[in-house]
């Protein structure tokens, strides 16, 4: 089955709309600087614009959206605090700005299937999936206010919505020829890669943001917990376990099944 899934497409699957939010700050700086190059008058101007957006990243991953000021911002880039108002109204609007920007330009994912071999599809998952995580455990600050801004801001949270919707067609594109005996009417499809794609998100919420003491007591690392979501993923679309030789964490849950369960009743 997954050959002949591999023959249909090319799969770049992209799990959740949080994979958009998955760069580096390196990554970041130089979005920064490409956008503002083109909307300041001057190269120095759009430096200094850029640098203050940078700080204001560090900022927002150290203490929050809701205890940010404007003299951290300005002391972290280095700059005068009235150099801030040069270029921004008021911390909102930078913040509105800054996280608008890295939701809409984050997901360079040119090289993130690069490692998994052509049609495996849990290599591919995983690829995906480790970005997400990664991106929760090395800025769970930034992710908690990406939350903050979409409880307080509509546009913001439309935003998030329809980035969300875009991946998520995506999937809903792909399925009626991945499963052609399923016949999918459309919203069924779309129903189905909600479920599937918002099955971690309660996880990496708990886990890395507000750092559930049960949860994290186990230590599990960046790839334990990439493994984890998708080998779930992956039964959950396909109906069947990953091979073995690619999993450790997971690796016993191959037993984790129906007949399983009626041998022991």
């Amino acid at each position: 089955m997954r050959k002949c899934l591999a023959d249909f497409i090319d799969f770049e699957f992209k799990f959740n709309y949080f994979v958009q939010f998955a760069s580096t700050y390196s990554d970041m700086t130089e979005i920064a600087t490409e956008i503002d190059t083109a909307n300041t008058r001057s190269p120095k101007g759009a430096q200094a614009r850029a640098r203050i957006k940078r700080a204001a990243l560090v900022v927002l991953e150290r203490v929050g959206y809701h205890r940010m000021r404007i003299a951290d911002v300005a002391m972290e880039a280095g700059v005068a605090q009235g150099l801030f108002y040069h270029y921004f109204a008021d911390l909102k609007t930078m913040t509105l700005e800054v996280l608008g920007e890295y939701v809409a330009q984050a997901g360079r994912v040119e090289k993130i299937e690069e490692n998994a071999e052509p049609g495996n599809w849990y290599q591919l998952i995983y690829a995906h999936n480790y970005l997400v995580v990664a991106s929760y455990a090395q800025r769970p600050g930034l992710m908690r206010c990406l939350f903050q801004l979409a409880d307080e801001e509509e546009e913001f949270a439309r935003m998030l919505r329809e980035s969300f919707l875009e991946q998520m067609n995506w999937l809903v594109k792909l399925m009626p020829g991945l499963f052609p005996d399923t016949k999918f009417a459309r919203h069924q499809a779309l129903m189905i890669a909600y479920s599937l794609a918002g099955a971690g998100e309660t996880l990496l919420k708990e886990y890395f943001v507000n750092a559930n003491p049960a949860l994290t007591a186990a230590k599990l690392s960046t790839e334990d917990i990439t493994e984890l979501l998708s080998t779930m993923f992956y039964r959950s679309l396909f109906l069947e376990h990953p091979a073995d030789k690619e999993l450790s964490y997971t690796r016993n849950l191959s037993t984790m099944t129906k007949i399983q369960m009626s041998k022991k009743a």
